[in-house]
């Protein structure tokens, strides 16, 4: 009888806990992985002391391209649930669930990963040993495609039901014509990020110029590799040239980073392959930048001493002392002529007051002397 009293609870219990949280509607989750992890405080802190969180907000993955893909499809190494503490971390070149017909294997991201991890950006996921600690401040895959400067919603409202009507006389079911509608339509028409983004999501690095210090210190002591002279301060100088300040305005044909460092005959694919301007294939190698200024530059403006002109101008000592002294000459006279301006205005003010003009507003202001 205690037995039977016993499971009797049990069942009341669980019965109250999935009425209370019903199974997730997520067509990936199969396994139910969100039981688990779709609460906020989920996570772990580290043996470095850093707090990791494992919660996914269900909404919001359901707006995503990887929305219909299942949980283990990326988390391969798990092998049952509830599983065991997971010490591997998830890579971009993992094989998914779709079969690509160009080549009839599973598809995988491993072609343009491989690209990446070539690139000035690129490296390994988990980097062990000596090339672990100069590549410990590179961005991964997920620093951009994460990033909500750089992927916003997936989802759009007022899809064109005349083509999502089309497509449900074959496939039957309007939720998936909906979603692989979103997940094409997306990938066929522009999706370049309007320049401030792109700024913004570069400089997200390269205006910290304290860890560029610390990784230009690690180049130098392992990799016995110098930087170029402006590395750490790349995102400052470029925030005072003449293609930084009208792109902020609104401008949208001014060059911003991936416009001179990308080669733009294959942008989708070069823009994961950025190389180091001593590369002899990176666009602003000395041995390019005549074409590569040509893109933009095309009435003939650039040629060789075109390209001496320096496109990261900055008003420090140490990269060109004409522009800091000049800067300084600059604002000793715009200050004097500032303050000498609204010195002479209160001067005029005061004397005006002592002879007995008061100012007066009507129709606009204007000085009047009372009458005698």
């Amino acid at each position: 009888m205690r037995k039977f009293f016993t499971c009797l609870a049990v069942f009341l219990v669980l019965a109250l806990f999935m009425g209370v949280n019903p199974p997730t509607s997520s067509a990936a989750d199969d396994e139910n992985c969100l039981m688990c992890h779709k609460y906020r405080k989920m996570g772990i802190i580290s043996p470095e002391g850093v707090r990791k969180y494992y919660y996914v907000d269900e909404p919001t993955f359901m707006q995503t391209v990887h929305s219909r893909v299942p949980c283990r499809d990326c988390h391969y190494f798990i092998k049952q649930i509830p599983h065991k503490p997971v010490n591997t971390g998830v890579t971009c070149d993992t094989k998914c669930h779709v079969i690509n017909p160009a080549t009839m294997e599973r598809f995988s991201h491993k072609p343009i990963a491989d690209v990446y991890e070539k690139s000035v950006h690129g490296r390994a996921k988990r980097p062990e040993g000596e090339k672990g600690a100069v590549d410990k401040n590179k961005p991964y895959c997920i620093f951009c495609h994460i990033n909500p400067i750089y992927n916003p919603e997936e989802r759009e409202t007022g899809l064109p039901k005349e083509i999502t009507d089309r497509c449900n006389v074959c496939h039957e079911n309007e939720e998936f014509a909906k979603h692989w509608y979103m997940h094409t339509s997306r990938r066929v028409r522009d999706v370049k990020r309007q320049g401030t983004q792109i700024v913004e999501l570069c400089n997200t690095c390269h205006k910290d110029e304290n860890m560029l210090e610390e990784q230009e210190m690690l180049n130098e002591a392992l990799l016995h590799k110098e930087m170029g002279k402006k590395f750490t301060f790349a995102g400052e100088s470029y925030d005072e040239s003449f293609h930084a300040k009208v792109t902020k305005y609104g401008l949208k044909g001014a060059a911003t980073c991936v416009d001179c460092h990308v080669d733009s005959d294959n942008y989708y694919m070069a823009v994961h392959d950025i190389r180091n301007s001593s590369d002899p294939s990176s666009p602003v190698h000395p041995d390019n930048r005549v074409n590569t200024c040509k893109k933009c530059h095309y009435h003939g403006e650039a040629d060789e001493s075109f390209v001496n002109v320096d496109p990261h101008p900055t008003a420090r000592l140490s990269d060109n002392p004409f522009i800091f002294y000049a800067s300084i000459i600059y604002n000793i006279i715009a200050y004097t002529a500032f303050f000498g301006l609204v010195g002479l205005k209160m001067l005029e003010t005061v004397g005006r007051l002592r002879d007995g003009v008061k100012l007066t507003i009507r129709n606009g202001s204007s000085w009047r002397r009372g009458l005698k």
